[in-house]
């Protein structure tokens, strides 16, 4: 009875053996990648053993034990191992595979990143080094090699400084390398900073690095990237030289001039040393201007600025002021040398002759002197000063100079009066003694005149005409331009409303001045002037200059906006004459861009003219605006203009000022008359070739 329960046990722990066999088998046929059907055979003839198993011992148990039951049962057992061994390896085998491929899966994927990431390495723009806490270069990608000249093997295991010498600056002796692991790099990591950059044939170069430290373990690797900045730090000196300079001329402009005024104040009151302020003013500039145009003009201005440079001294300031004023100061000067100095740039310009078509004009200047002194209160006094003391050396003749002294000072509201100019403009804004003019501004497709600007003029004792630039300085320092502009809007606009009964689609385009910005009071006499006159808003276009508007864009964007939001048009004049123009374009509230005249008058012979006309139109059309070209002064201008894409020209060439006023006659000058100068009908008209 005992050798029965022991076969039985042996076919029983047999039948165990086979289903934990089952049991693997199952965990193989799910592990397998792709379905097979053998190991599902395998899986139903373990079942079906599983099952003879069960019935042979059922057989057995209780039964007389023969020698073959015996060797059945131990075969069974030995048949259940032998399941149990070759599955358990099946799937130990199939798991290790698996484990393998997925290494190898895992492998590959990083081979692949590290080879994507060398080539974004390779390829990247700036040169990137890898060195140790030693300094020692560990990597350098292909755009360090172009940078620096050396290939990787040539600088792999050598200093950083081989790369990054010492500025001259530093003392060689002290030991470079560890001077800049200690303290040069800790100003670097996370930051950009400047260092020299040092060719493998030696030549140095300003570069750009930046470095990032990262930690290994126990190890720090400093990653750095290096950028040459040459071309960037002549670009940045260019610009700098450009915002520092007038555009016509070279010289520093009145900015800059400023800027410089303010230093030498304080400079004074440090040292207790004087200096000395030439205001200079060209005698008969208006003349040239006025009688062989504005290119006349420009020549004139260019060769006045070469005499004033080539007379002053290397220490001496000299800055175009505006328009035929410029500008000198004069270091370290008493009053004696100031005086004779100032005497001698009259007399250079004095035996200067300008000569132009056949003509020749004695330029001649009068020169207002300001000492700098450590009593001087500020850069705006001393100006004043100068600027007065040139109006007293035009009063006494003009072609001389003033030194400005004490009894001036305490004079000089009797003699600003005496001089007359404020009064005069006053008595004029009283009075109605303007006049105004209009030229045309002309569609380039159509070549049809749409709207014209407003221009002003002032009329003497006489009813001789004052052209602009003869009162609208003096305006502008006695704070009268404000009022001269209400005197502009209230007479354009009911010159317009007599105008649009004939020509019910002309629009105008009037000037304002600085002063305007700040004066929300002529938005409110704008819109009561339309609301009493019933005129349509958007029949006007108010203009102020680029120069203007940046030195308040606050204000600037306020008051624009404002004008827009009664339905006028608004107006940048003299586009591209600042550095910031395409900066600041986007943020002014303005519907028009007038492309600054000084690139369009020869526009037809200047291939940079033409580029930068080309790229103010593009950008002004990509920010919504129409523009204008000023200055347009013939034929092959105009169809080029046409052919960049500007909307409208505006110039000599398709009409002067007092040539195409919209007016139908003379009106008398006093009595409350406004004067409008025409000398041919005006109109919606083409422009002929």
């Amino acid at each position: 009875m005992l050798y029965s329960y022991l076969t039985s046990a042996l076919v029983i722990v047999g039948a165990i053996l086979l289903s934990g066999g089952l049991v693997l088998t199952r965990k193989i046929i799910k592990n397998l990648p792709v379905p097979d059907n053998r190991w599902r055979m395998m899986y139903l003839l373990i079942i079906f053993f599983i099952i003879g198993y069960i019935i042979f011992t059922l057989a057995i148990f209780g039964e007389p034990i023969s020698f073959v039951v015996w060797v059945v049962s131990s075969i069974f057992l030995g048949g259940g191992a032998f399941v149990l061994t070759v599955t358990y390896l099946s799937s130990k085998t199939i798991s290790d595979v698996r484990q393998y491929t997925q290494l190898e899966n895992e492998h590959y994927r990083i081979v692949t990143a590290q080879r994507r990431l060398e080539t974004i390495l390779d390829n990247v723009a700036e040169g990137i080094i890898t060195f140790d806490q030693g300094g020692n270069i560990q990597s350098i990608n292909r755009a360090g090699e172009k940078l620096f000249g050396y290939s990787q093997v040539e600088v792999i295991g050598h200093p950083i400084s081989i790369l990054i010498p010492p500025p001259n600056i530093i003392d060689a002796r002290e030991g470079y390398l560890h001077h800049f692991m200690r303290t040069e790099i800790q100003r670097l990591i996370g930051h950009e900073g400047e260092v020299t950059g040092r060719h493998k044939d030696g030549a140095r170069f300003p570069m750009a690095l930046k470095v990032s430290e990262i930690k290994l373990g126990d190890d720090v690797v400093y990653t750095a990237l290096a950028a040459d900045i040459s071309e960037r730090k002549a670009m940045v000196e260019h610009l700098r030289v450009m915002a520092e300079h007038d555009g016509l001329t070279g010289l520093h402009n009145r900015t800059f001039f400023h800027s410089q005024l303010e230093q030498f104040v304080e400079r004074v009151k440090r040292t207790n040393h004087s200096c000395a302020l030439l205001y200079i003013d060209l005698d008969n500039f208006k003349y040239v201007n006025d009688t062989l145009g504005h290119a006349a003009g420009d020549q004139l201005i260019i060769e006045v600025a070469a005499i004033l440079q080539k007379r002053a001294r290397k220490t001496d300031v000299t800055a175009r002021f505006g328009g035929d004023e410029f500008t000198v100061l004069l270091y370290n000067v008493g009053p004696e040398q100031a005086s004779k100095t100032a005497e001698s740039f009259r007399k250079s310009l004095a035996n200067y002759r300008f000569r132009k078509a056949g003509e020749t004009v004695d330029v001649g200047c009068s020169i207002g002197v300001a000492l700098i002194t450590p009593q001087t209160q500020n850069a705006s006094a001393v100006m004043s000063q100068a600027d007065l003391a040139c109006h007293l050396a035009k009063r006494a003749g003009r072609n001389r100079i003033h030194l400005f002294t004490s009894s001036d000072s305490e004079n000089v509201m009797a003699m600003s009066l005496d001089m007359g100019w404020s009064q005069r403009i006053k008595n004029a804004i009283d009075k109605n003694r303007f006049a105004l003019a209009c030229q045309p501004i002309v569609n380039t497709r159509t070549r049809e005149i749409e709207s014209y600007e407003v221009l002003i003029r002032m009329l003497d004792e006489q009813d001789e005409l004052i052209m602009p630039m003869g009162f609208l300085p003096t305006a502008e320092r006695f704070g009268l331009s404000a009022d001269i502009d209400k005197w502009v809007i209230v007479n354009a606009i009911e010159t317009l409303i007599q105008q649009r009964r004939e020509l019910p689609k002309l629009h105008y385009s009037i000037n304002l001045s600085s002063q305007a910005l700040t004066d929300l009071s002529i938005c409110d006499l704008i819109m009561k002037k339309l609301k009493s006159t019933g005129l349509d808003a958007a029949a006007l276009t108010f203009e102020v200059t680029e120069t203007v508007a940046i030195a308040d864009m606050a204000a600037a964007e306020k008051f624009l906006s404002r004008l827009q939001a009664i339905g006028c048009k608004t107006s940048l004049d003299d586009f591209g004459s600042g550095m910031a123009s395409f900066a600041y374009l986007k943020d002014l509230p303005v519907d028009y861009v007038k492309i600054d005249g000084r690139f369009v008058k020869n526009l037809a012979t200047n291939s940079v003219d033409q580029a930068m006309v080309k790229a103010m139109n593009e950008i002004a059309h990509a920010l919504g605006k129409q523009t204008i070209a000023e200055f347009v002064e013939n034929e092959a201008s105009f169809v080029l203009l046409k052919e960049y894409g500007v909307d409208y020209g505006q110039g000599y060439y398709l009409g002067r000022p007092d040539m195409t006023l919209p007016c139908k006659a003379i009106m008398e000058h006093a009595g409350g008359g406004v004067a409008c100068y025409v000398e041919r009908p005006p109109g919606h008209k083409k422009i002929s070739r």
